[in-house]
Protein backbone atom coordinates (compact mmCIF):
# COMPACT_ATOMS: atom_id res chain seq x y z
CA UNK A 1 0.00 0.00 0.00
CA UNK A 2 2.93 2.26 0.78
CA UNK A 3 4.36 1.58 -2.44
CA UNK A 4 1.67 2.64 -4.60
CA UNK A 5 0.99 5.67 -2.84
CA UNK A 6 4.66 6.52 -3.36
CA UNK A 7 4.10 6.04 -7.16
CA UNK A 8 1.48 8.27 -7.14
CA UNK A 9 3.24 10.57 -5.18
CA UNK A 10 6.27 10.51 -7.95
CA UNK A 11 3.79 10.58 -10.68
CA UNK A 12 1.53 13.74 -9.63
CA UNK A 13 5.16 15.38 -8.82
CA UNK A 14 6.25 14.14 -12.63
CA UNK A 15 3.07 15.30 -14.36
CA UNK A 16 3.18 19.21 -12.08
CA UNK A 17 6.98 19.29 -13.71
CA UNK A 18 5.67 18.48 -17.00
CA UNK A 19 3.25 21.77 -16.97
CA UNK A 20 5.82 23.98 -15.63
CA UNK A 21 7.89 23.57 -18.53
CA UNK A 22 7.65 26.53 -21.18
CA UNK A 23 5.79 30.02 -20.60
CA UNK A 24 2.41 31.23 -20.03
CA UNK A 25 0.91 33.71 -22.30
CA UNK A 26 0.57 36.57 -20.30
CA UNK A 27 4.55 35.90 -20.35
CA UNK A 28 5.29 35.54 -23.91
CA UNK A 29 3.64 38.77 -24.45
CA UNK A 30 5.36 40.66 -21.81
CA UNK A 31 8.94 39.60 -23.74
CA UNK A 32 7.06 40.31 -26.51
CA UNK A 33 6.27 43.68 -25.76
CA UNK A 34 9.67 44.14 -24.25
CA UNK A 35 11.37 43.40 -27.30
CA UNK A 36 9.25 45.20 -29.54
CA UNK A 37 9.79 48.48 -27.37
CA UNK A 38 13.69 47.93 -27.76
CA UNK A 39 13.71 47.99 -31.33
CA UNK A 40 11.43 50.41 -31.72
CA UNK A 41 14.25 52.43 -29.70
CA UNK A 42 17.06 51.04 -31.39
CA UNK A 43 15.99 50.56 -35.11
CA UNK A 44 16.02 54.41 -35.44
CA UNK A 45 19.65 54.63 -34.07
CA UNK A 46 20.84 51.65 -36.38
CA UNK A 47 19.07 53.65 -39.25
CA UNK A 48 20.86 56.82 -38.55
CA UNK A 49 24.91 54.97 -37.70
CA UNK A 50 23.97 53.63 -41.33
CA UNK A 51 23.04 57.41 -42.48
CA UNK A 52 25.95 58.57 -40.87
CA UNK A 53 28.44 56.07 -42.85
CA UNK A 54 26.64 56.32 -46.22
CA UNK A 55 27.44 60.47 -45.15
CA UNK A 56 30.63 59.47 -44.75
CA UNK A 57 31.65 57.68 -47.75
CA UNK A 58 29.51 60.66 -49.77
CA UNK A 59 32.09 63.00 -48.57
CA UNK A 60 34.75 61.32 -49.06
CA UNK A 61 33.64 60.62 -52.84
CA UNK A 62 32.78 64.50 -53.12
CA UNK A 63 36.74 65.31 -51.82
CA UNK A 64 38.26 63.17 -54.06
CA UNK A 65 36.00 64.95 -56.98
CA UNK A 66 37.02 68.23 -56.01
CA UNK A 67 40.50 66.75 -55.73
CA UNK A 68 40.14 65.90 -59.40
CA UNK A 69 38.72 69.12 -60.92
CA UNK A 70 41.23 71.13 -58.95
CA UNK A 71 44.25 68.50 -60.66
CA UNK A 72 42.60 69.31 -63.90
CA UNK A 73 42.66 73.14 -63.45
CA UNK A 74 46.72 72.82 -62.55
CA UNK A 75 47.09 70.74 -65.51
CA UNK A 76 44.94 73.53 -67.93
CA UNK A 77 46.49 76.72 -66.62
CA UNK A 78 44.24 76.98 -63.51
CA UNK A 79 41.15 76.57 -65.76
CA UNK A 80 38.14 74.28 -64.97
CA UNK A 81 36.31 72.35 -66.76
CA UNK A 82 34.03 73.52 -69.86
CA UNK A 83 30.79 72.22 -70.62
CA UNK A 84 27.66 74.43 -71.79
CA UNK A 85 25.03 73.83 -70.85
CA UNK A 86 22.65 72.57 -73.16
CA UNK A 87 20.09 74.95 -73.33
CA UNK A 88 22.29 77.36 -73.24
CA UNK A 89 23.22 79.67 -76.99
CA UNK A 90 25.89 76.84 -78.58
CA UNK A 91 24.59 73.73 -76.67
CA UNK A 92 23.89 70.43 -78.99
CA UNK A 93 20.78 72.42 -80.19
CA UNK A 94 22.70 74.99 -82.10
CA UNK A 95 26.26 73.63 -83.40
CA UNK A 96 27.00 76.89 -85.61
CA UNK A 97 30.08 77.48 -83.50
CA UNK A 98 32.02 74.64 -82.60
CA UNK A 99 34.12 76.54 -80.03
CA UNK A 100 33.13 78.99 -76.85
CA UNK A 101 35.38 82.03 -78.05
CA UNK A 102 35.57 82.94 -74.40
CA UNK A 103 37.62 79.49 -73.80
CA UNK A 104 40.04 78.68 -76.14
CA UNK A 105 40.20 75.01 -76.94
CA UNK A 106 36.97 74.43 -74.42
CA UNK A 107 34.78 72.13 -77.56
CA UNK A 108 30.87 73.27 -77.05
CA UNK A 109 29.93 69.79 -78.38
CA UNK A 110 32.19 67.72 -76.30
CA UNK A 111 31.73 65.01 -73.64
CA UNK A 112 30.60 66.38 -70.33
CA UNK A 113 32.12 67.10 -67.11
CA UNK A 114 32.56 64.27 -65.34
CA UNK A 115 34.10 62.26 -68.49
CA UNK A 116 36.42 65.60 -68.28
CA UNK A 117 37.95 64.50 -65.39
CA UNK A 118 37.45 60.48 -65.72
CA UNK A 119 41.28 59.94 -65.65
CA UNK A 120 42.40 62.33 -62.63
CA UNK A 121 39.32 60.25 -60.73
CA UNK A 122 39.93 56.81 -62.11
CA UNK A 123 36.90 55.57 -60.73
CA UNK A 124 33.33 56.37 -61.78
CA UNK A 125 31.93 55.19 -58.05
CA UNK A 126 32.90 58.39 -56.70
CA UNK A 127 30.51 59.99 -58.45
CA UNK A 128 27.66 57.81 -56.85
CA UNK A 129 25.95 58.62 -53.59
CA UNK A 130 24.44 55.41 -52.10
CA UNK A 131 21.82 57.66 -49.81
CA UNK A 132 20.03 58.36 -53.49
CA UNK A 133 16.54 57.00 -54.16
CA UNK A 134 16.78 57.42 -57.68
CA UNK A 135 19.09 56.22 -60.82
CA UNK A 136 18.50 58.82 -63.33
CA UNK A 137 20.56 62.96 -63.71
CA UNK A 138 19.57 64.83 -65.87
CA UNK A 139 20.90 65.45 -68.69
CA UNK A 140 23.24 62.66 -68.94
CA UNK A 141 21.24 59.74 -68.50
CA UNK A 142 17.51 58.49 -67.48
CA UNK A 143 18.95 55.54 -65.75
CA UNK A 144 22.57 53.81 -64.52
CA UNK A 145 22.40 51.65 -67.34
CA UNK A 146 22.80 52.90 -70.80
CA UNK A 147 20.08 50.53 -72.89
CA UNK A 148 17.37 51.27 -70.09
CA UNK A 149 18.23 54.98 -70.54
CA UNK A 150 17.41 54.70 -74.10
CA UNK A 151 14.16 52.70 -73.44
CA UNK A 152 12.94 55.22 -70.78
CA UNK A 153 13.72 57.95 -73.75
CA UNK A 154 13.10 61.17 -71.49
CA UNK A 155 13.89 65.03 -72.50
CA UNK A 156 13.64 64.28 -76.05
CA UNK A 157 17.07 63.05 -76.68
CA UNK A 158 16.61 59.54 -76.52
CA UNK A 159 16.95 59.20 -73.02
CA UNK A 160 20.60 60.79 -72.58
CA UNK A 161 22.32 64.02 -73.49
CA UNK A 162 25.26 61.19 -75.42
CA UNK A 163 22.33 60.13 -77.72
CA UNK A 164 21.58 63.47 -79.24
CA UNK A 165 21.53 63.90 -82.52
CA UNK A 166 23.54 66.79 -83.30
CA UNK A 167 26.43 65.67 -81.50
CA UNK A 168 29.28 64.93 -84.05
CA UNK A 169 31.00 61.68 -82.41
CA UNK A 170 30.02 58.30 -83.21
CA UNK A 171 27.92 56.43 -80.57
CA UNK A 172 30.29 53.83 -79.60
CA UNK A 173 32.01 56.73 -78.24
CA UNK A 174 28.78 58.69 -77.09
CA UNK A 175 27.74 55.37 -75.28
CA UNK A 176 30.68 56.25 -72.65
CA UNK A 177 28.99 58.83 -71.04
CA UNK A 178 25.56 57.95 -70.55
CA UNK A 179 26.58 57.25 -66.81
CA UNK A 180 24.90 57.76 -63.53
CA UNK A 181 26.13 60.43 -60.93
CA UNK A 182 24.47 61.72 -57.79
CA UNK A 183 26.18 65.09 -57.96
CA UNK A 184 25.85 68.36 -58.95
CA UNK A 185 28.63 70.75 -60.95
CA UNK A 186 28.38 74.62 -60.09
CA UNK A 187 26.74 75.99 -63.25
CA UNK A 188 28.47 78.95 -63.67
CA UNK A 189 31.97 77.35 -63.65
CA UNK A 190 30.83 74.62 -66.18
CA UNK A 191 29.60 77.78 -68.41
CA UNK A 192 32.97 79.79 -67.33
CA UNK A 193 30.37 82.82 -67.05
CA UNK A 194 31.62 85.88 -66.19
CA UNK A 195 35.11 84.16 -66.01
CA UNK A 196 33.97 81.60 -62.97
CA UNK A 197 35.59 79.03 -64.77
CA UNK A 198 39.28 80.38 -64.32
CA UNK A 199 40.28 80.03 -60.74
CA UNK A 200 42.34 83.37 -59.97
CA UNK A 201 38.78 84.72 -59.92
CA UNK A 202 37.46 83.19 -56.50
CA UNK A 203 38.31 86.15 -53.64
CA UNK A 204 37.53 83.02 -51.22
CA UNK A 205 38.00 79.73 -52.75
CA UNK A 206 38.21 78.09 -49.57
CA UNK A 207 34.16 79.18 -49.33
CA UNK A 208 33.27 78.91 -52.92
CA UNK A 209 30.71 75.32 -53.38
CA UNK A 210 32.38 73.47 -56.45
CA UNK A 211 30.09 70.36 -56.03
CA UNK A 212 27.09 69.14 -54.11
CA UNK A 213 24.15 66.92 -53.93
CA UNK A 214 22.14 67.70 -57.00
CA UNK A 215 19.06 66.44 -58.84
CA UNK A 216 21.12 67.27 -62.39
CA UNK A 217 24.51 66.91 -63.06
CA UNK A 218 24.84 70.68 -62.43
CA UNK A 219 22.99 72.91 -60.05
CA UNK A 220 21.99 76.60 -60.92
CA UNK A 221 23.20 79.25 -58.62
CA UNK A 222 20.52 82.13 -60.39
CA UNK A 223 17.18 82.08 -61.71
CA UNK A 224 16.22 84.07 -58.70
CA UNK A 225 12.46 82.63 -57.83
CA UNK A 226 12.38 80.21 -60.62
CA UNK A 227 11.54 76.33 -60.12
CA UNK A 228 15.13 75.25 -60.86
CA UNK A 229 16.95 78.22 -59.81
CA UNK A 230 17.15 80.06 -56.23
CA UNK A 231 14.45 79.92 -53.89
CA UNK A 232 12.98 83.17 -52.55
CA UNK A 233 14.69 82.31 -49.31
CA UNK A 234 17.55 82.18 -50.98
CA UNK A 235 18.92 78.72 -51.10
CA UNK A 236 19.76 76.75 -54.33
CA UNK A 237 16.68 74.16 -55.04
CA UNK A 238 18.79 71.65 -56.70
CA UNK A 239 21.08 71.44 -53.45
CA UNK A 240 18.49 71.08 -50.74
CA UNK A 241 16.50 68.92 -52.61
CA UNK A 242 18.32 66.36 -54.82
CA UNK A 243 16.03 63.97 -54.90
CA UNK A 244 12.49 65.98 -55.87
CA UNK A 245 12.09 67.44 -59.21
CA UNK A 246 11.02 69.90 -58.85
CA UNK A 247 10.93 70.85 -55.39
CA UNK A 248 7.29 72.25 -54.46
CA UNK A 249 7.49 76.37 -53.41
CA UNK A 250 4.37 75.00 -51.06
CA UNK A 251 6.80 73.21 -48.54
CA UNK A 252 8.30 76.05 -46.57
CA UNK A 253 4.76 77.68 -46.14
CA UNK A 254 3.71 74.50 -44.73
CA UNK A 255 6.69 73.85 -42.57
CA UNK A 256 7.10 70.90 -44.52
CA UNK A 257 10.88 71.82 -46.12
CA UNK A 258 13.20 70.32 -43.66
CA UNK A 259 11.47 67.13 -44.13
CA UNK A 260 11.77 67.10 -47.68
CA UNK A 261 14.98 68.43 -47.39
CA UNK A 262 19.05 67.11 -48.14
CA UNK A 263 19.67 63.31 -49.06
CA UNK A 264 21.40 63.12 -45.15
CA UNK A 265 19.23 63.12 -42.17
CA UNK A 266 17.96 66.42 -43.71
CA UNK A 267 21.10 67.45 -45.01
CA UNK A 268 23.11 67.99 -47.99
CA UNK A 269 26.87 67.31 -49.34
CA UNK A 270 28.83 69.99 -50.54
CA UNK A 271 32.42 70.31 -52.02
CA UNK A 272 34.28 73.19 -51.65
CA UNK A 273 37.26 74.36 -54.34
CA UNK A 274 39.78 73.51 -51.81
CA UNK A 275 38.79 70.53 -51.36
CA UNK A 276 37.11 70.80 -48.41
CA UNK A 277 33.54 69.15 -48.17
CA UNK A 278 31.20 69.26 -45.17
CA UNK A 279 26.79 68.38 -44.66
CA UNK A 280 24.83 71.14 -44.77
CA UNK A 281 20.69 71.44 -43.79
CA UNK A 282 18.76 73.95 -44.92
CA UNK A 283 18.10 75.52 -41.69
CA UNK A 284 22.16 76.59 -41.50
CA UNK A 285 22.28 77.12 -45.39
CA UNK A 286 19.14 79.68 -44.48
CA UNK A 287 20.69 81.58 -41.35
CA UNK A 288 23.99 81.83 -43.43
CA UNK A 289 22.26 83.91 -46.24
CA UNK A 290 23.75 82.55 -49.03
CA UNK A 291 24.87 85.18 -51.64
CA UNK A 292 23.65 83.19 -54.80
CA UNK A 293 24.06 84.06 -58.55
CA UNK A 294 21.39 85.77 -59.82
CA UNK A 295 20.39 88.75 -57.40
CA UNK A 296 23.81 89.63 -55.66
CA UNK A 297 26.98 90.71 -57.43
CA UNK A 298 29.65 87.73 -56.43
CA UNK A 299 28.89 84.31 -57.57
CA UNK A 300 29.68 82.41 -55.02
CA UNK A 301 27.78 80.13 -52.39
CA UNK A 302 28.46 80.68 -49.08
CA UNK A 303 27.77 78.06 -46.37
Amino acid sequence: MRAKTERKVVQIDLQHSAHQIGFTLIELLVVIAIIAILAAILFPVFSQAREKARQSQCLSSLRNFSMALTQYAQDHDERFPFWRTPCWHGGPGNIASARDPLVPGAPLIGPHIFVQVEPYVRNRQVYECSSTGRDWSFPITCARDPDTARQRGWWGCGGAWAYHPNLPYPMSVRRAWVFFTSYGYNEFVQNHAEGYGYLPRYQAPAEFVLLGDSEKCWFPTWGWMMEWGVHAGGYVRDLVYPEYWPADPNWTATGEAEKYAGRHLQGFSVGFCRWTCKVVSLATHKEAKATITGWSSRRDIEV
